[in-house]
């Protein structure tokens, strides 16, 4: 509800004016504070669920007293898991850059609009995999 609000906004505000000349800046500070009302939303569910309220996101044990299993061990370092994610960032930004330049390319040579590659084709494209 929250960023439907924080999206809607804006485009009310720049669509319910007379002149667009007039409703640029204004709507411009109007996106930057929904934008950063949203981020404290964001920031305070983090903290509500990972401090403050820790006890009720934690899984419950099935049987406390029959199964005492240790628990399990991490198979990588910390480390280890930070310098995957970073590899992997960078690589899926590697790939992205190139899903864009792809998109550009096709639509010149297929006559289509970006905007109906990108919203239409490239997510029917993305789930084709998991089907």
């Amino acid at each position: 509800l929250l960023a439907l609000l924080c999206h809607l906004f804006p485009l009310l505000f720049t669509y319910s004016a007379a002149s667009a000349e007039l409703t640029v800046e204004p709507s411009l500070y109007l996106s930057r504070a929904s934008s950063i009302v949203m981020l404290v939303a964001y920031f305070a569910y983090l903290i509500f669920q990972l401090w403050t309220h820790r006890q009720l996101f934690e899984a419950e044990d099935e049987g406390e007293g029959e199964n005492n299993e240790a628990e399990e061990e991490a198979v990588i370092g910390f480390w280890s898991g930070f310098a995957w994610l970073a590899g992997m960032t960078v690589f899926i930004a590697l790939l992205s850059e190139y899903v864009v330049d792809t998109i550009e390319d096709a639509s010149d040579s297929w006559g289509l609009s970006v905007s109906f590659l990108s919203i239409i084709l490239l997510p029917i494209v993305g789930n084709a995999a998991e089907h």
